[in-house]
């Protein structure tokens, strides 16, 4: 088991030890050494074995996770700003956007995913699934951070709508192991005693991770 926590977390994820998990980049968020709080995603997994739910972590320029069933980043929600006016792509704005001699068909509705949660893969990837991680090996989110309004603890942040419902704590498969992915910083100094044990229950059960994990049916 490697255990990675704060910006240490840019190794594993920039060295392939955790498909399924990116690294977002940030425009307004900045935390300095602020408690925030969580909620609790998957407490069947040993390393919140104890815990409740709304545990306030150390976080200080935290990493921004992202999940996706693709090894390689595919998949993952669409951008924003991408736009989908004419799905034909063909056509100019005054012409009607249908295939020629084609019977019009409806546009099948995008699969959605929460902000933690990896985006559901499609009948496309499926019947192609030659970059689809296996479910018994993809990312298990323990933690998120909690939602905006609700967010901040005790400390300085700004911008927190960056980091908002994304996952806090990731359990990676990876080949016989596992790598645990910590966005704050469980242990620093005296102040997150409370914490502690997320980093102790991942080293006792370092060989049942996987235990009380539901994985995906495909």
């Amino acid at each position: 088991m490697l255990i990675t926590a704060n910006d240490t977390a840019n190794f594993a994820v920039a060295f392939g030890f955790t498909p399924g998990v990116s690294i977002g980049a940030t425009t307004r968020l900045k935390v300095t050494g602020s408690a925030l709080r969580s909620k609790m995603v998957d407490a069947a997994s040993p390393i919140v074995y104890g815990y409740k739910d709304n545990l306030a972590i150390f976080a200080s320029s935290p990493p921004v996770f992202g999940l996706t069933n693709m090894v390689g980043g595919g998949g993952g929600r669409r951008g924003a700003t991408e736009e989908r006016e004419r799905p034909t792509g063909r056509g100019t704005a005054d012409d009607p956007d249908l295939p020629q001699g084609r019977s019009p068909v409806e546009i099948p509705e995008e699969p959605h995913a929460e902000v933690w949660e990896a985006t559901p893969l499609t009948s496309e990837q499926l019947r192609n699934p030659i970059n689809v991680i296996p479910p018994a090996a993809r990312p298990r989110v323990v933690l998120r951070y909690a939602n905006a309004p609700e967010l901040l603890v005790s400390g300085l942040l700004d911008g927190g709508t960056e980091l908002a419902q994304h996952a806090a704590v990731i359990d990676s498969p990876y080949g016989e192991g596992h790598v645990v992915l910590f966005s704050n910083n469980p242990m620093w100094r005296a102040e997150t005693k409370g914490s502690y044990f997320l980093v102790f229950n991942a080293i006792l059960n370092f060989d049942s991770l996987d235990a009380g994990k539901k994985p995906a049916d495909k």
